[in-house]
């Protein structure tokens, strides 16, 4: 009987054979407060060992990714080195403990996105507006309605954040969104949530650039967040401060900012603070 044969036909025929792979095995689950077990009967899996490595290396697959409403489980995924990105559910109002997402405190959350940002994992944001209920004053926990746009920019400022990805219904809700391209400062203000910050978030920068313009020029939010970032542990965060045009040591400490900054931080006394860790790093 004839067969068909070519030169590299071996290859083609055995390449299968060929790619690693690792079985897949269930590790644990977690369930809604973070805790694990081996099986819990939770929807959130820790899977290790599967042929994403592989197909990664051959380029059919381009990156790795998770999604996930769960702190506790994303620092898991980090912790194996092998996630490029990640999709999470970053709002005010989960990252202030209200909502059927608000998994973690605003503290592990925080750190969160700072991990993420320093080991170069890209964060896609999720459930900006919490399902709508930000956008109707009956449903947000601050009493009244946010924007479309003040949840982009929330999201939007947090570190490790690529893109923000709100769900729409038709072109229209389509182009409405597109319009915070062409909002101005005031439009995407979102300064109101400070009237519902936990006690383990107030005092903490979270980047708003509420208390611009800084009378000394002074990008406050900025020159925070690379310290932030700096500390936990992004090699790149000194560079890009030392250039930016004015540092913290530039400030004048009128009070300006501290007066201004709806979450109580002193800032001020923080660009000293920043100034001298960035002189000694």
């Amino acid at each position: 009987m004839p067969t068909l044969e070519w030169i590299g036909k071996d290859k083609v025929v055995n390449h299968h054979q060929e790619v690693p792979y690792r079985v897949l095995e269930r590790q644990y689950s977690y369930d809604g407060a973070g805790q694990h077990a081996e099986d819990n009967g939770s929807e959130n899996m820790i899977i290790h060992g599967d042929n994403l490595e592989a197909l990664k290396a051959q380029g059919v697959v381009r990156h790795i990714g998770l999604s996930t409403h769960t702190p506790a489980l994303a620092r898991e995924v980090l912790d194996t080195g092998l996630a490029d990105m990640m999709m999470f559910s970053i709002n005010p109002s989960y990252d202030y403990q209200h909502g059927e997402y608000a998994n973690g405190s605003a503290t592990e959350r925080m750190a969160l996105y700072r991990r993420c940002e320093a080991e170069g994992v890209g964060i896609s944001v999720m459930k900006a507006f919490a399902g709508g209920q930000l956008l109707d004053a009956r449903t947000s926990p601050f009493g009244q309605a946010l924007t479309e746009y003040q949840c982009i920019q929330y999201a939007l400022d947090k570190p490790g954040v690529l893109t923000v990805l709100p769900g729409v219904r038709d072109r229209a809700d389509l182009e409405r969104v597109l319009g915070f391209l062409r909002a101005g400062e005031a439009e995407r203000d979102y300064s109101v949530i400070s009237s519902l910050t936990p006690r383990d978030v107030e005092g903490t920068c979270v980047y708003c650039n509420h208390c611009q313009p800084c009378p000394a020029g002074l990008d406050v939010g900025l020159i925070y967040k690379y310290y932030d970032l700096a500390r936990a542990g992004d090699a790149l965060a000194a560079e890009h401060y030392r250039n930016l045009s004015l540092g913290a040591d530039a400030c004048i400490s009128c009070g300006h900012c501290d007066r201004r900054c709806p979450f109580h931080v002193s800032q001020s006394a923080r660009m000293r603070e920043i100034a001298s860790y960035f002189r000694q790093a």
